[in-house]
């Protein structure tokens, strides 16, 4: 039987609010953030109204987040329940009034990653997916794919502990601890963007070509929302 889609699973148009909610996710180091700021310009430059917006950046929760990955406090639960209290202050705060101005909004990352590291380190999937039952739909997730061994010859240092999993005892080798955990999100991402329709992009090649590759599915992304937009608008027509 099949699985049902996470609550939150994209669509165009489906939070029904004037803007568009486009999310990049993916393992660390796959060019989120990098990709994130080029839309931003991409979309800025064409003249919208853009408001992005990242993980972990929340007033409330941010600092908990960042202070328990120090601590090596990285108990799934918890962490997943920071991380969602991390997105419900952003959804108030940030994604849901610029969605209402009508602006564009660029997540680096929704809920699709605090579930891969809560589900990886032994959480339940199904409550991962009623703890984030009350996010938004975005219109679109754009998942940008590398291997992690390609993952990890982009760090420009030792991996963080806790994007290395060292805490589940995986390898005693930062570097192999790395390769495993980072191998488990992706086959985590995988599930996901099978379950939930993740638009998935190659993202092993250079930034440029990613780029271009990018750059006009984010446009296809806004022009499918429009059509929706107005085959919802003619289909209420009396």
């Amino acid at each position: 039987m099949k699985a049902a889609q996470v609550a939150c699973a994209p669509s165009p148009g489906a939070h029904a609010l004037p803007g568009v909610l486009l999310v990049l996710e993916g393992i660390d180091r796959s060019g989120r953030s990098t990709h994130a700021r080029g839309l931003e310009a991409r979309f800025r430059y064409a003249g919208l109204g853009v408001t992005r917006t990242s993980l972990a950046t929340s007033l409330l929760s941010g600092d908990q987040i960042r202070a328990a990955k120090h601590e090596g406090a990285t108990d799934p639960v918890r962490m997943a329940l920071l991380y969602a209290a991390d997105l419900a202050e952003r959804m108030e705060q940030v994604i849901l009034p610029s969605l209402r101005a009508g602006l564009v909004v660029i997540a680096d990352r929704y809920c699709w990653t605090p579930m891969a590291r809560a589900e990886v380190r032994g959480a339940d999937p199904r409550w991962l997916d009623s703890l984030f039952s009350f996010a938004v739909p975005p219109d679109a997730v754009l998942l940008l794919e590398v291997d992690a061994e390609t993952s990890l010859t982009r760090r420009s240092g030792e991996p963080d502990p806790y994007e290395a999993g060292l805490d589940l005892g995986l390898a005693a080798d930062v570097y192999n601890s790395y390769r495993l955990f980072q191998s488990r999100l992706t086959a985590c991402f995988d599930r996901y963007a099978a379950r939930d329709g993740l638009t998935r992009i190659n993202a092993v090649r250079t930034a440029d070509e990613v780029a271009a590759e990018l750059g006009p599915i984010a446009d296809g992304v806004l022009a499918d929302v429009e059509r929706a937009r107005r085959s919802t608008i003619g289909g209420s027509a009396p």
